[in-house]
């Protein structure tokens, strides 16, 4: 609890408790049971006791597809999915000035070599969503006429060996959690004789990685200036990951100055068809949120990418 004046906690409780409002104005969406959020009982302690049922733990958030995986049969719980407003995406490093995937060819021929439906399934058995670009299918801004990527190895090989990276070893800096995807990939890209070299994003990068995996939201419709994300193509990034890019910028500003619908629908898609056209990207899937839920709770979380804290809903 934050009293007046203070702006900085140096402690925290062991938990925090959650008591029903009797109180709330909506009566459709009153609480109705206590819920504990526990800090001290670890992620696989806590999804080791729902497996168990032994009434310590009845919810684990955001498991890795690898714990989902190995969650084991049980009576007493089971995973539960739920498609999240985010994607997983490859950002190439066009930051150094001879970096090759300043070549929109080359971005699009290792996206060719991918085969996205393989890295879903062995890289993260399955708990995800191939899509074609950064927002969802059926999501504000998506264009349900664009595709994936097809898998073409022999034309990736082709334009690889045409854009000089034929024979090399590419190094992708990712997360721990998506070691697995980034293995699947790596046996993608041993098909065209490419060599891939994984490195946790919790190390300091080597300066001539290749792809960095990240996370990225698909924000809502009152946001939707959010879904072209800025903070890696737009001038104004922070964090732009390449040259600067005219074509995108002027997408940008039209989109800034288009406040009505449904034409700035159409601008966002725009947007979304520029970046899959010059392959910004390399584009895979958008995973699942994952749960260990015991069978103790009806589990209910929201479609939404802000935080399950303050947004879940259990009914006892």
């Amino acid at each position: 609890m934050l009293t007046e004046g203070v702006s900085l906690i140096d402690s925290r409780s062991d938990r925090v408790v959650m008591e029903p409002n009797e109180t709330y104005w909506n009566p459709d969406r009153k609480p109705t049971v206590r819920i504990v959020y526990d800090n001290v009982i670890g992620k696989a302690e806590g999804i080791k006791s729902v497996a168990a049922g032994d009434g310590r733990v009845d919810v684990v958030f955001d498991l890795t597809p690898d714990e989902a995986h190995a969650f084991p049969a049980s009576e007493h719980g089971k995973i539960q999915t739920k498609k999240a407003k985010t994607i997983l995406t490859g950002v190439f490093n066009e930051n150094r000035p001879d970096s090759p995937w300043r070549n929109p060819e080359a971005r699009r021929a290792l996206n060719l070599a991918i085969d996205r439906e393989f890295v879903l399934h062995q890289g993260a058995h399955g708990y995800g969503t191939v899509i074609p670009a950064f927002i969802q299918p059926g999501r504000y801004g998506a264009d349900p006429e664009m595709k994936p990527f097809p898998h073409d190895p022999e034309a990736a090989k082709r334009a690889l060996e045409a854009a000089g990276i034929g024979g090399r070893e590419l190094v992708f800096v990712a997360s721990p959690a998506w070691k697995g995807v980034v293995a699947a990939i790596g046996q993608c890209l041993a098909k065209i004789g490419l060599g891939c070299r994984f490195v946790s994003a919790k190390e300091e990068p080597p300066e001539e990685f290749d792809v960095k995996l990240e996370w990225y939201f698909d924000w809502t419709p009152q946001y939707p200036v959010a879904c072209v994300h800025r903070e890696f193509f737009g001038k104004d990034a922070t964090l732009r990951q390449g040259p600067e890019d005219p074509d995108f910028d002027a997408l940008y500003d039209k989109l800034l100055h288009t406040p009505h619908e449904p034409q700035q629908e159409e601008v966002v898609r725009a947007v979304e068809r520029y970046l899959q056209d010059q392959a910004k990207a390399l584009f895979l899937y958008a995973p699942y949120t994952l749960f260990a839920v015991s069978d103790r709770v009806a589990f209910t979380p929201y479609d939404t990418c802000m935080s399950e804290l303050a947004e879940t809903r259990i009914k006892g």
